[in-house]
């Protein structure tokens, strides 16, 4: 909430709603914009203009988590929010695939992001199919001593249970007749969840390493903090830092 008494003018409201515009389509870039560069820099140095930007996005049910020169104004929709991107929703897809897309989706982040300090690091993560894939098989055993207690009783994660038993049923990778990834295997799915990550500009293919490589976005990094409570995602990281230091 916006506390500021500045007296904006039509053109000042004008800006503000152009930048959050600007923000909610994550795919453009401030340096390919003049006036969306523009107006990032005076989010950046102009504080009644912040407030009337933050204002605007409050309106919209947005949260303005960062404001970087790069990759823009990066908002994130407030829990329950109208913009919310659900599963759910998702008209093709019946319970098992959400539940697995959704593995997909968390494995992705606590496979780049296992640590609180993997969250602060601007550093560029790049990752495949095959590397997510492989960790998720490789963490089956654990995942389903993960959803039970030491005495034996099921832990609440019953929809992680659920998907990651779902997920071990499938062949990592089927290639169909024209030599495409079956819809069927669980590299696939990973693609699927990689393929809305770049369609949000959180996600770019890394070429130069070979097909099924990509390259994760700082915007990635900064909504993957945001959202770095769920149950799901903590049991994840809880897991892939146990294999970062089996490793060692």
């Amino acid at each position: 909430m916006t506390t500021s008494t500045y007296a904006y003018s039509c053109a000042d409201l004008v800006d503000a709603s152009a930048l959050v515009r600007f923000g909610c389509q994550p795919r453009l870039r401030p340096l390919q914009f003049p006036q969306y560069r523009d107006l990032l820099k005076r989010y950046r140095m102009d504080g009644a203009f912040r407030d009337a930007v933050d204002a605007a996005a409050e309106g919209l049910e947005l949260d303005v988590v960062e404001a970087h020169a790069a990759e823009g104004l990066i908002l994130h929709p407030k829990e329950g929010s109208w913009l919310s991107y659900r599963l759910k929703d998702h008209p093709k897809l019946g319970v098992n695939d959400r539940l697995v897309l959704g593995l997909a989706h968390v494995a992705i982040a606590a496979r780049a992001y296992p640590t609180a300090a993997d969250l602060e690091d601007e550093s560029i993560k790049r990752i495949s199919l095959a590397d997510v894939d492989d960790f998720l098989r490789r963490l089956t055993d654990k995942l389903r001593e993960a959803t039970v207690d030491a005495d034996g009783l099921s832990v609440p994660h019953p929809e992680l249970q659920a998907a990651w038993r779902l997920y071990a049923k499938l062949p990592p990778s089927r290639l169909t007749p024209t030599r495409q990834l079956a819809q069927s295997s669980t590299q696939r799915v990973i693609k699927e969840a990689l393929a809305w990550l770049m369609d949000q500009g959180m996600a770019y293919p890394a070429d130069e390493l070979g097909p099924g490589h990509y390259r994760l976005a700082h915007r990635f990094r900064v909504q993957v903090r945001e959202a770095a409570a769920s149950a799901a995602y903590t049991a994840l990281c809880d897991l892939r830092r146990a294999h970062l230091a089996e490793e060692d």
